[in-house]
């Protein structure tokens, strides 16, 4: 199996504080995991350092072997979802969609299928003509999936794409990203704060502190030891009768 992305010792500081510290992590091609962690450890620098948001101070990011510290964002062959989901209030559902291919000018004669295509896969397809301001939280977050989906990236990552939903909608979401990374090969990761949904849907499981990884393994291995180890005194315990 070949490594999508490989971050060796990376690093970024904003002044004298060190949000990303020395971090090497491999995301094998096809993978799902998650980065759980205590807010400001560092998640959400480490995933806009890959995608190209944030510049690299430290180490290096390869992108299938080429180093792309200086590649801008929008030349890498990456997705990203955001939290909350950044898609244009004045344009219908597939118009948002098409935005980004239109951007990268992709043949008119290519939208439309690439289009309907992305909406069929996160079950929203007969939503096309609506606005966002019809459409539910989920509805929204999976127009913004749809939208980096129609892009055909080989990698997609999510901050915290279901902090603003429901449980019911989350796990519907996290559903998506699931069946999206199986039927796609799609390698995807995602920051959440929902230690139960990680654990539930995510192969991998990466927990970061203090901008260090402190745990790197298989999601269903997570036990209140590991969630210690990530958290601190403030980790999640289970609910006592």
């Amino acid at each position: 199996m070949s490594h999508a992305v490989i971050i060796k010792n990376a690093v970024k500081k904003y002044g004298d504080f060190t949000a990303v510290n020395g971090i090497s992590l491999n995301i094998e091609q096809g993978e799902f995991f998650t980065l759980l962690g205590p807010s400001g450890c560092g998640k959400t620098t480490l995933l806009r350092m890959i995608a190209g948001f944030n510049t690299v101070d430290g180490g290096e990011i390869c992108f299938d072997e080429q180093v792309i510290n200086n590649l801008p964002a929008h030349k890498r062959d990456i997705g990203m979802v955001f939290q909350n989901y950044a898609i244009f209030p004045h344009l219908n559902v597939a118009d948002n969609v098409a935005y980004g291919l239109k951007a990268r000018k992709v043949p008119k004669e290519q939208i439309t299928p690439r289009v309907d295509e992305a909406l069929r896969m996160v079950q929203i397809d007969q939503l096309k003509a609506r606005q966002p301001n019809e459409l539910s939280g989920g509805q929204q977050q999976r127009v913004a999936l749809a939208r980096t989906l129609a892009q055909n990236p080989k990698i997609i990552l999510a901050d915290e794409p279901v902090a603003a939903l429901d449980p019911v909608t989350a796990k519907q979401v996290m559903q998506d990203f699931v069946r999206i990374n199986k039927d796609l090969g799609i390698s995807i990761l995602l920051n959440i704060h929902h230690v139960e949904l990680a654990i539930e849907y995510a192969d991998r499981i990466i927990g970061i502190r203090a901008g260090q990884i402190v745990y790197d393994g298989p999601a269903k291995a997570v036990d209140q030891a590991v969630l210690d180890r990530i958290y601190g005194e403030s980790a999640p315990r289970e609910e006592t009768a």
